[in-house]
């Protein structure tokens, strides 16, 4: 019934003026339109604003994302997706404490579970980098348990890694892989826990799949260089260093451009002397 006023208030209704002011004189007509637009505009800016900011998000320009997803959620009435994606972005650009604060306000104002473990998927990431990497690690526990989407798993493959839990990391990366074997991330995850539990042609196999990919994180080519070392193909590895600093470094990156640039010079050292 709601639904029905609404329509009948916001669209039914104005056009019905619209045509009779067309009636009356089409110059009143064309500017009931223009009124009309102006009005639908208004009524959806945070939805606007919205949009263009997953649009600049994903053409990368994450500084006009962080402004247009702040319109979106300061500019009134919006969503828990909207700001459960402001609160990524702001972590993403490294706002830690912005990027908290609007994910905890996503979690209360969160109606659905959906919405609620969207956004507490994004909160555990904030606390990883935090420090509190326990707690984040725990937070994703409870979510994957009902709320299992490609991001989630690649985000609790890495920590369980990191936290060194390594039958967890073991059994939730193999999951992970099982419910979507093409995504680079997961891959990424589970070829570098079988290079650390020295399973190393598991490893080399999946590596091959994950560099084909041609990834666009420089930790799939860190990963992979890091296993090419140990196996001794030093100007392989020392190829995969430069293609991960050829790629963009953010916030939430797992690695520093310092962190790969040694490794490489390390591994020109060892070409050099071998």
């Amino acid at each position: 019934m709601d639904k029905l006023l609404r329509m009948l208030v916001y669209v039914v209704v104005p056009i019905i003026l619209i045509i009779v002011l067309f009636r009356w004189n089409i110059w009143f007509g064309l500017l009931g339109i223009v009124l009309f637009v102006l009005v639908i505009a208004a009524a959806n800016r945070s939805r606007i604003y919205f949009i263009r900011g997953k649009i600049q998000y994903g053409k990368g320009n994450l500084d006009e994302a962080v402004k247009l997803l702040g319109k979106a959620v300061k500019g009134g009435k919006t969503s828990v997706e909207a700001m459960a994606s402001y609160g990524f972005v702001l972590f993403k650009a490294g706002h830690l404490q912005e990027a908290e604060e609007v994910l905890v306000k996503a979690v209360q104002k969160s109606s659905t579970a959906d919405q609620r473990n969207f956004a507490k998927s994004n909160l555990a990431l904030v606390l990883w980098k935090k420090g509190s990497l326990d707690e984040a690690l725990e937070m994703l526990k409870e979510v994957i348990s009902e709320y299992k989407t490609t991001a989630v798993y690649g985000s609790i493959g890495y920590l369980a890694i990191e936290k060194g839990a390594l039958d967890y990391a073991m059994k939730i990366n193999l999951e992970a892989y099982d419910f979507n074997s093409d995504d680079p991330i997961i891959i990424d995850n589970l070829a570098h826990l079988y290079h650390l539990t020295g399973d190393f042609d598991k490893a080399s196999e999946l590596f091959g799949k994950l560099i084909e990919k041609n990834p666009g994180f420089p930790e799939a080519y860190y990963d992979y260089g890091r296993f090419l070392e140990d196996t001794g193909k030093y100007e392989e590895a020392f190829e995969m260093y430069n293609k991960a600093l050829s790629c963009t470094f953010n916030f939430n990156s797992t690695i520093t451009k310092e962190q790969v640039g040694e490794r490489r010079d390390k591994v020109e050292s060892l070409m050099k002397n071998t």
